[in-house]
């Protein structure tokens, strides 16, 4: 694609909105963002600021909330303690973040640009803009600041010029150019807005008409990263905001993060105490980091240990848990700690939500089907022998601690069932994000930073359907994709993890609900497949005959869904697709239709 050439002053400025050009922008634009790139000083901040303003969109600048992320302490200061290769993998998550939440102008520090990952990351989510300063133009805006550590030398000019010359060539692979010289801001801002009004529609069009050129290969023998080496020096956490009215919490995904979880909870709850529930799995492992941090900050702590697994889920164990809740004296101002899977996070949350009639709660995940779901969006609740998750209340966290330090104990098959849940945010409303995860799946199996990515990105999508729809009354039922599946599965299967875990059959489930979707001609076949063919790419179970020792027939399964929460007096809401990324709620599905997929996904078993 041929770059855009610096361009000349144009005639006087014209208000975008007057002339069509901010909502063609903005069309063209979608859900991608305009990412500024350059060198310190060509006026990303300035003319960004500006710009957002002229094409009514957010604008954020990268390094403010690389600031905000690292507790306030400065870029120089990142640098000093972590090093520059810390810095650019937490520089690269944010920008992932922050286009996630596209369409915005996005300012970017200097060097972001010229790391490989990052530019990737902002081709796959934006559109790359590059304001290209002269170097005396750059040397009289810098000296007026006086303030930037890169002019500290005995030569600032030839230092800027060694820069330049080393970024340059990068930031020429820019998607589009326009020269930043000294004239009013507002020419500059006219002179982007011209520039993207004549380039970016095509621009965008090519991009989305590129395809996969081939299919993923297969993964079935990856495993979770078994070291935290690649952690120690690197400790910049994502944040992702769940914004309920007067009961907003942070979700805080990182490294280190049980270490530092007394500081976390001494923040949100100054001068409680905790009631830490766990199982005989995780307390081992866990237990004494997490309390060593709590008395780190004067916390006092009681630790009740119940045995792993979905049975715990049980009336007699929320019984046991909530006399040992009170008997530790917790009181409705101090915390109940759930630190482990999803069944502990869901017993310690219902606890949480009945002792006292509701005491504080904190959320320290330690699988990654828990940190990327159930422990976001205060969903509680134990089993009944009528079905999974029955008995329960919505009883939201005061906090989420993530920390991807303790993937690194989790078995093979562990790691891949939470992975399910990872692909399920992807089909339901983020095609970008599955095609980003078929490009990279081996990495979030062994990487730190793409882990953190895809759990920010997982997070960032539930917690913006929770804070539209915290109670499940609507739009919130899209989280249950493959899930109607998934259930009936389980309870069929006795709940028994030697045959069926809940990823699993949420990975089940997910593949049929897209097949039916197909066989009712709502999605492509092409898609339908394609997102079996990634589950199965990573190891996990897409038909009904991957379900160790199955003999249940159509009848059984429509059974068991009956006794689904998703049942609307008697029928049967589904979620369903169109398409990757284009799932959407049914709200009364034929059970005749069902019964004839059912029967033929089994006859072809």
């Amino acid at each position: 694609m041929n770059k855009m050439q610096p361009i000349g002053c144009p005639p006087g400025p014209t208000p975008a909105g007057q002339d069509g050009r901010a909502a063609m922008i903005r069309a063209a634009l979608g859900d991608r963002s305009i990412v500024l790139v350059g060198m310190m000083g060509c006026g990303k901040t300035a003319i960004g600021h500006r710009l957002a303003v002229r094409l009514a969109l957010p604008f954020k600048d990268a390094d403010a909330e690389i600031v905000a992320a690292a507790a306030g302490m400065s870029i120089p200061e990142i640098f000093a303690k972590y090093g520059e290769t810390c810095f650019r993998d937490g520089e690269r998550r944010v920008i992932a973040r922050l286009l996630n939440d596209g369409p915005m102008v996005l300012a970017t520090g200097g060097g972001a640009f010229m790391d490989a990952r990052t530019r990737a990351c902002i081709a796959e989510r934006g559109v790359s803009l590059w304001f290209n300063a002269e170097h005396e133009v750059l040397m009289r805006r810098l000296r007026r600041k006086g303030d930037r550590p890169l002019l500290q030398t005995a030569d600032p000019a030839a230092t800027l010029r060694k820069l330049m010359n080393q970024r340059y060539p990068t930031y020429a692979l820019a998607d589009l150019t326009v020269a930043s010289r000294d004239v009013p801001q507002e020419t500059m801002v006219e002179e982007t807005i011209s520039a993207l009004a004549a380039r970016l529609p095509a621009l965008v069009a090519a991009r989305q008409d590129r395809a996969p050129k081939e299919a993923p290969r297969p993964m079935h023998n990856l495993t979770p990263m078994r070291s935290v080496k690649d952690f120690e020096t690197c400790a910049l956490p994502e944040v992702v905001n769940v914004a309920l009215n007067g009961r907003a919490y942070e979700i805080v995904i990182g490294a280190g993060l049980l270490a530092q979880a007394g500081k976390h909870v001494a923040r949100v709850a100054p001068g409680a105490a905790c009631a830490i529930v766990t199982d005989a799995n995780v307390a081992p492992l866990f237990l004494p980091i997490l309390e060593r941090s709590l008395a780190a900050e004067g916390i006092h702590s009681a630790s009740i240990v119940v045995e792993p697994g979905e049975a715990s889920k049980s009336f007699g164990v929320f019984q046991r848990v909530c006399e040992d809740i009170l008997a530790a004296k917790i009181e409705r101002r101090d915390v109940v700690i759930a630190l482990g899977g999803g069944v502990i996070g869901d017993l310690a949350g219902f606890a949480a939500a009945s002792v006292r009639r509701g005491a504080r709660f904190v959320q320290i995940p330690t699988t990654l089907l828990a940190q990327v779901d159930s422990s976001v969006g205060g969903k509680t609740g134990i089993n009944s022998p009528h079905g999974k998750n029955l008995i329960g209340a919505f009883h939201q966290p005061a906090l989420v601690l993530a920390d991807v330090d303790a993937l690194a104990s989790l078995p093979a098959r562990e790691f891949r069932a939470g992975y399910a849940e990872i692909v399920k945010y992807g089909l339901i409303g983020d095609r970008p994000f599955f095609e980003w995860l078929e490009r990279n799946a081996d990495a979030v199996f062994v990487s730190g930073a793409e882990q953190i990515r895809a759990i920010s990105t997982s997070c960032q999508a539930k917690a913006k359907i929770v804070a539209r729809d915290e109670t499940e009354q609507g739009e919130r039922a899209l989280l249950n994709l493959g899930h109607t599946f998934g259930h009936a599965f389980e309870r069929l299967t006795d709940y028994d993890a030697s045959r069926l875990v809940h990823g699993e059959g949420v990975a089940v489930g997910m593949a049929c609900a897209m097949r039916f979707s197909t066989r009712l001609g709502l999605c492509g076949g092409q898609d339908s497949e394609r997102a079996a063919r990634h589950l199965a790419s990573v190891g996990l179970p897409t038909h009904i005959r991957d379900i160790p020792g199955w003999r249940g027939d159509a009848n059984a399964i429509l059974d068991a869904m009956s006794q689904d929460k998703k049942v609307e007096r008697g029928a049967l809401a589904f979620i369903l697709s169109r398409g990757i990324g284009a799932a959407f709620i049914a709200k009364s599905v034929e059970v005749g239709a069902l019964r004839e997929f059912l029967d033929h996904e089994i006859a072809r078993e």
